[in-house]
């Protein structure tokens, strides 16, 4: 396997289990919301699992499907790099309301599922390992809609209404 292409699924799975951590973060946080949180983060890292585990699978093989993931190495170090800085900052300083910290979730997954597999998810699955990354994609995807839908069940706050000078990826 290429040294580019192992670091990328590399900060790809660091990135899931990032996304993971942040919801873990907004489920203490947030002891109303704690099981739809524990949800959103326990499948993020099944997300990082089943990536670790087509990087095993390629290492075996002696090849990996490079067109799987973006090649933008740079905007997936970033990605991480801003999820990381947030979870400092909830570490310190929870969201200040459930609308900011849902209004966030739906920010990372929009901007990291783009950043995962947007080049790929154009193709055809023929393979198992294409199988299993459309799969990986799709529930991704899914996320950002099952927040919003979350947000409308609860009457939680309007998306786009973030705390003044709250940062967030994107």
């Amino acid at each position: 396997m290429d040294k580019e292409l192992s670091r990328i699924l590399d900060e790809s799975i660091q990135l899931e289990l990032n996304v993971a951590d942040l919801y873990l973060g907004f489920c203490h946080a947030f002891a109303e919301d704690k099981d739809f949180w524990s949800q959103l983060a326990e499948e993020e890292s099944n997300h990082a699992a089943l990536l670790e585990g087509g990087k095993l699978e390629a290492l075996d093989e002696g090849q990996f499907p490079a067109e799987i993931l973006t090649t933008n190495l740079d905007a997936l170090i970033k990605a991480n790099d801003e999820i990381k800085k947030l979870l400092k900052e909830h570490k310190q300083k929870p969201p200040s309301s459930r609308a900011s910290a849902f209004e966030i979730a739906i920010k990372v997954e929009e901007s990291t599922g783009e950043i995962d597999f947007s080049c790929f998810m154009r193709q055809q699955a023929d393979s198992s390992a294409a199988k299993l990354f459309h799969r990986v994609n799709s529930e991704d995807r899914d996320h950002a809609r099952r927040i919003r839908n979350y947000m409308r069940e609860k009457n939680i706050g309007i998306p786009g209404t973030l705390d003044e000078g709250q940062e967030i990826i994107g």
